[in-house]
């Protein structure tokens, strides 16, 4: 709160800040458009499906520099979008996941079920296109690409004409406040770290590291790169957690994948023997991600072990001039 009792995060030198970061996040999302639907090279939608999760996170960051409804309508749109991108981000990431490992496997009988599955996410993928499309097709027509940027414009107007400057000190300030209560999100997690079979909180702290990456990425231009290396090791914090979540991912679907296959043959043979040559495949990945969660959570606690040594991740605020929470 400033000393008038209003709300800081509308005071005109943060807001005008707000309405240049947030221009830039707007069309990071909205240039991947026509990559997207060409869909020819996958690193478009997962740019673009990037730039929607940094966009949601710098909304709810300036949420005090516009009105309630338009903010809820722009919210709502990319939370969206969002969602459809995610998914099929998701397949493609298992594709290239599963054609990798089938490549490496020479084992004969381990590929039919393997090459199977594979077979399975790319129809999946497929399938999901039509969605995707009709994602781009609403944020074309919505209020993302046809109502914010001219917002964003007016907002800037009008905080360039309620202050002389921009006021770095006081957005500085106000940056901190945002940081410490990011860091704070993150560190509430630290119990977590020893307890491997904690899968929904390891997933909800790799969502905590994620934004607290994000917010430190959105005010990155106020201290330049002594923000680099904290930027750096969220990300590794974030892709070790990342590789765990896909791995418990893999731990409860390939089981519902193999009965649906078993199902699938019986349909169609009148028995299910024809499946007995998929299974050991499929058993293999299952072994195969486990042994692979295991690795990436042991590397995972000695990340974290070492990362919050003395002051931890408060280090983060200290060096920013700040104060841990």
């Amino acid at each position: 709160m400033t000393a008038d009792g209003g709300n800081a995060l509308s005071e005109p030198a943060f807001c005008l800040f707000a309405s240049e970061a947030l221009a830039k996040r707007t069309w990071a999302l909205l240039d991947e458009i026509p990559g997207v639907r060409e869909n020819k090279d996958p690193e478009c939608l997962h740019r673009m499906r990037v730039a929607s999760r940094r966009f949601r996170n710098a909304l709810f960051l300036f949420a005090g520099c516009f009105p309630g409804e338009d903010l809820k309508r722009w919210e709502k749109e990319a939370r969206r979008v969002g969602r459809t991108l995610g998914e099929a981000r998701d397949a493609d990431v298992q594709a290239a996941s599963v054609a990798a490992i089938l490549s490496g496997v020479k084992e004969a009988r381990l590929r039919p079920g393997i090459a199977r599955l594979l077979l399975r996410l790319s129809q999946r993928r497929d399938m999901l296109q039509e969605g995707v499309l009709e994602a781009l097709g609403r944020l074309e027509q919505g209020p993302l690409k046809n109502d914010l940027p001219e917002a964003l414009r007016a907002l800037s107007v009008r905080m360039r004409l309620a202050c002389p400057g921009e006021d770095a000190d006081f957005v500085r300030r106000e940056a901190l406040a945002l940081l410490t209560r990011r860091v704070a999100e993150l560190e509430v997690f630290d119990s977590v770290a020893g307890h491997p079979e904690r899968v929904e909180e390891l997933h909800a702290m790799r969502i905590a590291a994620k934004r607290l990456r994000y917010t430190l990425e959105i005010f990155r231009p106020l201290w330049g790169e002594e923000t680099s290396g904290f930027v750096d090791k969220l990300k590794e914090l974030q892709d070790l957690l990342g590789e765990i979540h896909d791995c418990d991912v893999w731990a409860a679907w390939l089981p519902l994948f193999l009965e649906k296959e078993r199902r699938r043959a019986a349909r169609y043979f009148g028995h299910a023997r024809a499946f007995a040559r998929l299974k050991p495949g499929i058993e293999f990945l299952q072994e195969e991600f486990r042994r692979r969660r295991t690795g990436r959570f042991k590397d995972f606690g000695a990340f974290w072990k070492t990362s919050t040594q003395g002051a931890g991740w408060r280090n983060l605020l200290e060096a920013l001039g700040g104060k841990g929470p």
